[in-house]
């Protein structure tokens, strides 16, 4: 198989014709659903108001109400706009494909894609990338521009390659992030610590979590008939000769037991789980989870 070299150059795929249709469908099923899928969940509070009789007891606030020396409730409102933060990962096990593109640039492509339709909709969006660590860092903001600053750190090859830890990204992710956020997590989600469970776990109590999962039907299966062969471990650079015909089927079990505990661990947090394949159109899953989402308006 020939190496690939990472194109991150989004600019001249983005500008294509048949790619700014696909985002323009996209755009429609993100205004059309967004709300029904995110807004109106959200509150925020707006201040302090004399309690009255059948007022919920639960929105009383009594240490407030012992300084006014009078029953007081808190009063709420709805957010009137959603913030999205996308978490990219860029470490090098996303330098991988066995198609036509790395699952970096499939990453890259999503991004680009979902914030531009974010941004449409007049919702904020941010982006970090990450590795080990966040390697980038765009505060969450709004308007046409900020889809350019998008853009141009997702077609900057220095901001890809490096080892991966999810746990220390979302030590971070926790400093800097302190309003209300969708988190949309894209990673093929290899190498994960034993524990990563419990900071996505953290996350999810304060923010919405979405991950979505780019993996190549490499990650999933050896090749058939190829004998003896070496695989490689994208973060030590480890080798392991094995014979393909001996292992392929315990490899191929792993790794799916794998992908369904991972998906199995967002979902026990309530957050909504998309994989996406290196050999499928990701426009149409996008679509299709999206549409999907709004159908069943789950409510955080």
């Amino acid at each position: 198989m020939a190496i690939r070299k990472l194109d991150a150059d989004l600019l001249p795929r983005i500008r294509r014709a048949d790619i700014y249709a696909k985002q323009s469908v996209l755009s429609e099923i993100i205004e059309g659903n967004w709300t029904t899928s995110f807004k109106g969940h959200g509150i925020e509070f707006s201040g302090y108001r004399a309690y009255q009789y059948g007022d919920d007891a639960s929105l009383i606030d009594w240490k407030a109400s012992l300084r006014s020396k009078s029953l007081l409730v808190k009063e709420y409102e709805e957010e009137k706009s959603v913030n999205v933060f996308f978490l990219m990962d860029v470490s090098n096990s996303m330098l991988f494909t066995s198609q036509k593109k790395l699952k970096a640039e499939i990453a890259a492509e999503i991004v680009s894609s979902l914030s531009y339709a974010i941004l449409r909709s007049g919702d904020g969006v941010g982006l970090s990338m990450m590795n080990d660590h966040l390697v980038t860092r765009l505060p969450i903001n709004m308007g046409r521009k900020m889809h350019a600053f998008i853009v141009k750190d997702l077609s900057n090859v220095n901001n890809y390659g490096g080892n991966f830890d999810f746990r220390n990204v979302m030590k971070y992710l926790f400093t800097f992030l302190k309003q209300r956020a969708v988190i949309i997590i894209i990673s093929d989600f290899i190498g994960l610590a034993d524990d990563w469970y419990k900071y996505l776990r953290i996350a999810s109590q304060k923010y919405q979590i979405i991950g979505i999962m780019i993996r190549d039907p490499r990650d999933r299966e050896l090749p058939a008939g190829a004998g003896q062969y070496v695989l490689e471990d994208p973060y030590t650079n480890d080798k392991l000769y094995i014979d393909v015909d001996q292992y392929a089927a315990a490899y191929r079990k792993y790794v799916l037991e794998e992908e369904a505990m991972i998906e199995k661990h967002f979902r026990a947090t309530r957050s909504d789980f998309l994989k996406v394949t290196t050999d499928k159109d990701f426009y149409n899953e996008l679509v299709r989870f999206f549409k999907r989402r709004a159908l069943t308006q789950i409510v955080r």
